[in-house]
Formats: structure tokens, C-alpha cells, sequence
């Protein structure tokens, strides 16, 4: 069995759960918390000997054919407070180099590959993949444009039922406080500031009425379906991101094999070993496809359904194809 280096940072709850997990079934493990690099870790790479050694203390663990990585989520480094911040985005940049070089040029098995990751997380490549897949996925209807025009022939072609959403999420700083966009759903009173679609495209989809939304945690063996009920609370019915964990059930649904199949054959087209996929299942009673993260959250999943999905993404981490 190969052992596994964890790439992740010190307060990354998916890292503690997987961790545990390893250390309960005596599987050979290195935690590297990425932030911490330049205090608790040095690392080396040689041509030499063409891998990489990470050393903590006076132990050294050279990162061979015989591991498996998990890239859970790799940080800037902790640097010296009042540095530069040209040299801070000096030292940032090397840093993610260099791991980047590990994670392109090792041998074994990575969950998942920084050029497969961007790859992947396009959502226009994800929507056009779905469109010509043969599992008969339904796709929202979804236009993207800075043209003010096609925003408005959008909106009446689906009776003013449309959204906006981000291509990829953001956090905005304002003020003191830091906030995000989420799905919202465009009123004729929006279409009055229509113009501002000038800035830069936008995305837009036709609004799918929802009888519940499902994350879906794809692997290599398996692919589990959580239902998130978020149609019980009226802050969570437009985006579950919305969170009302106090009104919105999850729990374990069986998916159909044409579901678990896209899945599959989706992150095998990226080259992923792991993703997390969002649909809707409509008011029309229809698998509807909505995006894919390749490095997507689920362990809150676990801890509101029960349903043990740790064993589910450590499994997939050990063991090869």
C-alpha cells in the first residue's frame, strides 16, 4: 500500500478527518500544513536524484514512487510581517513553483494534478462537455455577454425566470467585513440597471424550479449523492450556499447509473481523480447539471447527513486504478 502525503494547511477540518482516518488503519502518512513551510519544514529538490526530499527536524522523507498525494489545498507561505510586498509575491510565487513541480512531475498517483485542476474548472468547457455527453444530462439553458441586449432577449425568452451567477466565486473586501456573490435571480427592476453588464461578461441561466439541489462526491470508485433540502428554507431556496443548517435537511440518496456514470467519465476527461459535482433535481423531476469543482468542500456534507464520506475520499487516495 503506498503512503500518502497530504498537502493542506493547519486549520483544513477535511485534512484532520482524513488524517485520523489513516492513523486508525495504520496507513503511512506525512501532513505538510503548507502555510508553515518556511518554520517547521525544508524541502529539496535535486536533479540528481530527480524527486523531491521534505525534512522536519533531522527526519527526511523523500517523496518517491511509493507515495500517493492528496493536494487538498496548498497555501502561501507565513512570511516575516513588513516585508515588501513585491518580495512577499517573490517568495509566494517560488513557493507555489515548486510545489507545482512536485506535483507535475511525481510518478504516483496525485488527487488531483495543478494542470488538470485548471483544466477543469472552466465552466464554459464544463457546460459544453455536458451538452455533448450521450447519459441525456439536461443543462440550463445559459448565456455569457457584456451585451445589455442579450441580456434583456434572455430574460423574455424565459418569461423573466432567469440568474445571474459567477463563473467563479469571489470574496470582496468592504470595509471591515468581507463579502461574496451568490446565485440571485434577475427582477425587471435589475433590468433597469441592465448596462452595468458592460463591465465585463456575465453569466446568466435560465432559473430551474428545484424539488431539492444534490453535491455529488465523485472518485475513481465511487460516486455518493447528498441531498440538500433546500427548498424548506426560504433563505436557502435560490443558492444552498445560503446556508440555514437549522431548516435544511440533508441526507444519502441512491443516484442512477447514467448520474454516477457522467460523473465518472467527466473527471476522467479532466484527468482528475476526485471532484465534487452540484445539481438540481427539478420540480420536473430531472437531473439537472450545474457545475463541477475539481477541489470541492464535503465534509459538512458528512456531519449533516451521517453518512461517513471520509472513508470515501481516504479510500480513493490509497489506492491506485
Amino acid at each position: 500500500m503506498p503512503k500518502v502525503l497530504i498537502l493542506t494547511y493547519g486549520e483544513d477540518l477535511h485534512a484532520d478527518y482524513v488524517s485520523e482516518y489513516f492513523s486508525k488503519n495504520k496507513i503511512e502518512f506525512l501532513r505538510i500544513d503548507t502555510e508553515s513551510l518556511i518554520d517547521n519544514y525544508d524541502i529539496l529538490y535535486s536533479t540528481e536524484k530527480s524527486c523531491y526530499t521534505i525534512s522536519i527536524g533531522d527526519k527526511d522523507y523523500v517523496i518517491d514512487n511509493s507515495w500517493n498525494i492528496w493536494n487538498r489545498r496548498v497555501m502561501n507561505p507565513d512570511v516575516e510581517k513588513g516585508l515588501p510586498k513585491d518580495v512577499s509575491n517573490m517568495i509566494f510565487e517560488e513557493t507555489e513553483r515548486t510545489w507545482d513541480g512536485l506535483l507535475f512531475s511525481h510518478k504516483g498517483k496525485v488527487i488531483n494534478r495543478p494542470e488538470n485542476h485548471f483544466f477543469a474548472n472552466n465552466k464554459i468547457d464544463q457546460l459544453n462537455y455536458a451538452l455533448c455527453n450521450t447519459e441525456n444530462i439536461v443543462v440550463p439553458d445559459t448565456i455569457i455577454t457584456n451585451n445589455p441586449k442579450d441580456v434583456e432577449s434572455f430574460f423574455k425568452k424565459h418569461n423573466g425566470n432567469i440568474c445571474f451567477k459567477l463563473q467563479k466565486g469571489v470574496i470582496i473586501k468592504s470595509g471591515d467585513d468581507y463579502q461574496t456573490i451568490y446565485t440571485n435571480k434577475v427582477t425587471k427592476k435589475d433590468l433597469e440597471n441592465i448596462n452595468l453588464v458592460k463591465s465585463h461578461p456575465c453569466q446568466f441561466q435560465e432559473y430551474i424550479e428545484k424539488n431539492y439541489e444534490i453535491r455529488i462526491i465523485a472518485t475513481d470508485f465511487e460516486q455518493i449523492g447528498i441531498a440538500i433540502h433546500s427548498q424548506e428554507s426560504e433563505l436557502s431556496q435560490v443558492d444552498f450556499r445560503r446556508y440555514d443548517f437549522d431548516n435544511v435537511p440533508y441526507n444519502h440518496i441512491e443516484l442512477p447509473k447514467n448520474i454516477k456514470h457522467f460523473c465518472l467519465k467527466m473527471i476522467k476527461h479532466y484527468g482528475l481523480h476526485f471532484g465534487v459535482f452540484d445539481f438540481i433535481y427539478s420540480a420536473n423531476e430531472e437531473f439537472v447539471f450545474l457545475e463541477l469543482n475539481p477541489n470541492g468542500q464535503w465534509l459538512w456534507l458528512q456531519l449533516k447527513s451521517g453518512y461517513d464520506l471520509t472513508q470515501i475520499v481516504a479510500r480513493n487516495i490509497i489506492y491506485d486504478n
